[in-house]
C-alpha cells in the first residue's frame, strides 16, 4: 500500500460517521497558496496553489464529508463548514504542512449565515431564531466566547462583521428600502449606526474602527467611521462614479484603496489620496469580492465550469484568469 493510499484511509477511518470527533489530518500542503474556494458542485473545498497569474485549482480536500456551506477566513489559513448530512459545523485549518479538521465544541448547527473577522482571528455565526455564537481564538484554538440575542432586531438579517477580539457585531437588519446597521457589543444592548436602502456586506477595517457598506438598491458604497461613538457615514462611490448594478465593496488590508465589482463586469478602484478612479474590465460576471492571500486579492467568480477570475491589485491592478479543475477523461472507472 502506497503512502498516499494509507493517508486517505487513516483520514476515512478518523471521519467515520461525520462526527467531527477531535481533530483529524486531511491532506499535505505543498508550495505558495492564493487560499481555497467552495466547490458547490462537488460539496467540497480546494486549494488554490501558486501565485496571481501562476495559479491552479486543486483537487477537493479530502476531507470524508460532503459540506453543504463554507465560509473561508481572509488569511486564507482556515475555513468555518457545515456538514451536508448533519449540519453540524467544523473547522478546517491549516497546521504545518497539512490541512486538520477540527472539532467545534459548543457550537451549535445548521447556522444560517457565517463570518470571520478581517484577520480571521474571531468569527460570528448567526442564526435565524435570533442568536448569534462568537467563536474567538481562531484558528489554533477555537472557543465559544459568548452568545448574542439579536431577536429583538427587525428580519431580516442582510449582512453582519465581527471584530478581531470578538468583543463586538455589526449586523444590519430590516426590509428593503429600510435597513438599519447596528453596532451589538458582546453582553450590551445594540446601537443604531445609521439607515440604508440595503446592505449585502459589512467590511470592518483600520483595526476594527471603521467599517464599510455596500448598498446595492442604491450602487453606493459608504464609509462608516467612529463606530464606537457617534458614527459617521459618508459616500466613498455612488452612480456619479459610473457604479451601476453594484455587486459587491471591499478595501485593501490598509483601508486605503477601496474595490468595487459592478455586475457588468467592471471593477473600480477608488482611492483615498484622491484622484479617479481605476477602472479593469474582468470579461465576466462578478458574483463578489472573495479575500485571497495577499494585500489586495480577491476572487470574482465561482467555480462554473470556467476559469476563476481574480483581481489582483498587490502592484500594477490586473485581472488573472486561473484555469478551472482537471476534469476526469471519460474513461472506465473515472481513470484519466
Amino acid at each position: 500500500m502506497t503512502s498516499s493510499l494509507l493517508v486517505r484511509t487513516f483520514t476515512a477511518v478518523l471521519s467515520a460517521g461525520f462526527a467531527f470527533a477531535g481533530s483529524s489530518i486531511v491532506t499535505t500542503l505543498g508550495g505558495p497558496r492564493l487560499g481555497l474556494v467552495f466547490d458547490r458542485a462537488a460539496g467540497g473545498l480546494r486549494p488554490i496553489g501558486g501565485i496571481p497569474g501562476a495559479a491552479i485549482t486543486g483537487e477537493p480536500l479530502a476531507l470524508g464529508f460532503t459540506i453543504s456551506r463554507a465560509e473561508i477566513s481572509p488569511a486564507q489559513d482556515a475555513a468555518l463548514v457545515v456538514n451536508a448530512r448533519n449540519s453540524s459545523v467544523a473547522l478546517i485549518r491549516a497546521s504545518g504542512g497539512d490541512w486538520v479538521v477540527a472539532s467545534l465544541d459548543g457550537v451549535e448547527a445548521a447556522p444560517d449565515s457565517m463570518v470571520f473577522s478581517p484577520g480571521g482571528s474571531a468569527a460570528a455565526l448567526y442564526y435565524a431564531a435570533g442568536r448569534v455564537q462568537i467563536l474567538t481564538g481562531l484558528p489554533a484554538a477555537p472557543a465559544v466566547a459568548g452568545d448574542i440575542d439579536v431577536s429583538s432586531l427587525p428580519a431580516p438579517v442582510t449582512a453582519m462583521a465581527v471584530d478581531d477580539t470578538g468583543s463586538f457585531l455589526l449586523m444590519a437588519t430590516g426590509p428593503a428600502e429600510s435597513v438599519s446597521l447596528y453596532r451589538i457589543p458582546v453582553n450590551s444592548a445594540p446601537i443604531l449606526l445609521g439607515s440604508f436602502r440595503s446592505v449585502s456586506s459589512v467590511r470592518l477595517f483600520n483595526a476594527g474602527t471603521q467599517a464599510l457598506v455596500t448598498d446595492t438598491l442604491a450602487a453606493t458604497v459608504y464609509r462608516v467611521t467612529g463606530l464606537a461613538g457617534a458614527a459617521v457615514t459618508q459616500v466613498v462611490a455612488s452612480p456619479s462614479d459610473g457604479i451601476q448594478g453594484l455587486v459587491a465593496a471591499d478595501t485593501d488590508a490598509a483601508g486605503q484603496r477601496v474595490f468595487a465589482a459592478v455586475g457588468s463586469g467592471t471593477v473600480f478602484i477608488f482611492d483615498r489620496s484622491g484622484g479617479p478612479a481605476i477602472t479593469l474590465d474582468c470579461a465576466c460576471t462578478p458574483t463578489g469580492l472573495f479575500r485571497l492571500a495577499g494585500a489586495a486579492t480577491f476572487r470574482l467568480t465561482e467555480l462554473a465550469g470556467g476559469p476563476l477570475q481574480v483581481l489582483d491589485a498587490n502592484a500594477a491592478p490586473r485581472i488573472v484568469a486561473v484555469p478551472p479543475p482537471v476534469q476526469a477523461a471519460a474513461l472506465p472507472g473515472g481513470r484519466r
